[in-house]
């Protein structure tokens, strides 16, 4: 048994001798990998931070950029193809800027030719001077009716020169006495329109009569009122062709409204209207005014909600709704007068000044 202990032992020595050797060759070979790798991530490291500096100074990224790299051999057939390209190119878009050029100059044309035309229309159509109320009326140089004229009238108290008359509060409005109509204007044929600028007329009229009256001037409020009372009823007539339609426009049924409530403020001031006298007739005419309105509502309703199920009023059914609130209110709060109230106001010791 003694005699196999040492050819044991020597190969266990040579066996840890190989296995020390082989492991100082695999962290031989695992350094130089370390080594190896190191170099790489400094090189990938010094190339972003070169492309991180062409990118700051507008640089192209990497050289392999700066030139084409074609994907076949460029012969001379390639060559010839890509020529005639570029001319087809260039003769297309040669094609096109003539046909812009073309069209700019036709259109520019046009817009002159429209200028032009309603020039030649403005210096065409006949101008006319309304004389202002108390001014006398002009008459023509070769009118044989110049020279059989008298002077006029020499003015009361004439203003010292240099100075002018002092304008009153509000100019006075002579009760006009024109002939009766002969003929109409043919213009627009725009019902809306046409009823729209009645309606704006009648409700200055009718806002200048009431003026007018605050200033005690009686006789012009109601020549006012009354010619504004005339514009307002045509206005509904240039609506009556849109009202015949099964659902008529919004905003002529929102127009008669308005042309309806102020010819009941107009029936109020001048024809007696009111509650206390009249009630049937007051509160006919107040259904007539919130029949337009209610059209409305009833039409312009849209669903909101998750799903649908919540109506709600349009744009146009607001305003409805708030110019019949705003027509009650009036009928209720108008004819408040707060003056008796306050000169019915006392202190101690006002009867002993």
């Amino acid at each position: 048994m003694k005699r196999w202990h040492a050819p044991v032992v020597v190969f266990t020595c040579l066996g840890l001798g190989f296995a020390q050797g082989g492991d100082a060759e695999r962290a031989q070979a695992e350094i130089a990998r370390a080594r190896r790798q190191l170099q790489q991530a400094r090189g990938e490291t010094e190339r972003l931070h070169d492309l991180r500096l062409r990118h700051d100074l507008g640089l192209p990224g990497d050289d392999g950029e700066r030139t084409f790299k074609p994907t076949a051999p460029a012969d001379t057939e390639t060559m010839e193809r890509m020529h005639q390209e570029l001319r087809d190119q260039d003769a297309q878009t040669a094609t096109i800027l003539e046909r812009y050029n073309k069209l700019r100059a036709a259109v520019d044309q046009l817009r002159a030719d429209a200028e032009a035309r309603a020039q030649r229309e403005a210096a065409e159509r006949p101008s006319f001077t309304v004389p202002t109320a108390g001014s006398a009326q002009p008459t023509p140089i070769d009118s044989p009716v110049r020279s059989t004229e008298s002077p006029p009238a020499p003015v009361a108290n004439p203003a010292p020169a240099g100075e002018t008359v002092r304008a009153t509060t509000m100019e006075p409005v002579a009760v006009s006495s024109l002939d009766p109509m002969r003929a109409t204007i043919t213009g627009s044929t725009d019902h809306q329109r046409v009823a729209q600028a009645l309606f704006r007329a009648g409700q200055a009229l009718l806002e200048r009569g009431a003026a007018a009256r605050e200033q005690a001037q009686l006789t012009i409020a109601k020549d006012l009122d009354d010619r504004g009372k005339e514009k307002l009823q045509r206005a509904l007539d240039e609506l009556a062709p849109l009202l015949k339609a099964k659902e008529p426009p919004f905003e002529a049924l929102f127009y008669q409204g308005r042309c309806l409530e102020l010819l009941f403020r107009h029936a109020e001031l001048h024809d007696g209207l009111s509650m206390v006298t009249r009630a049937r007739d007051y509160q006919k005419r107040e259904q007539e005014v919130r029949d337009p309105f209610l059209r409305i509502t009833a039409r312009d309703v849209r669903k909101t909600g998750q799903r649908n199920e919540v109506e709600v009023l349009g744009p146009w059914g607001m305003a409805a709704q708030a110019a019949m609130e705003h027509f009650r209110w009036m009928n209720l709060n108008a004819s408040y007068d707060a003056t008796a109230a306050i000169q019915a106001l006392t202190w101690p010791g006002e009867k002993d000044r």
